[in-house]
């Protein structure tokens, strides 16, 4: 029985976390106009919208494209 505790053991141990690092690298990925076309994240008129206001030569993080997004509805709106 010991040894199936040791067994239980190595696979129950707990790694330690790093997720911040990678949840950061994450959110500060920079990505071009026409990965956001392709993106399965967005909808056709958020991608409709982005084809319309994004550059060509540059890239942008998923938030940067939101507030893009954002100020252009809130330009229609008006």
């Amino acid at each position: 029985m010991k040894r199936m505790g040791g067994v239980l053991a190595m696979f129950t141990k707990k790694e330690p976390e790093n997720k911040k690092p990678e949840t950061e690298r994450v959110t500060n990925q920079k990505y071009s106009k026409s990965q956001f076309a392709e993106s399965r994240q967005l909808s056709r008129i958020e991608k409709d919208i982005l084809a319309a206001v994004l550059l060509e030569q540059e890239t942008y993080t998923m938030e940067e494209a939101q507030e893009h997004i954002q100020q252009f509805m809130n330009g229609e709106a008006q």
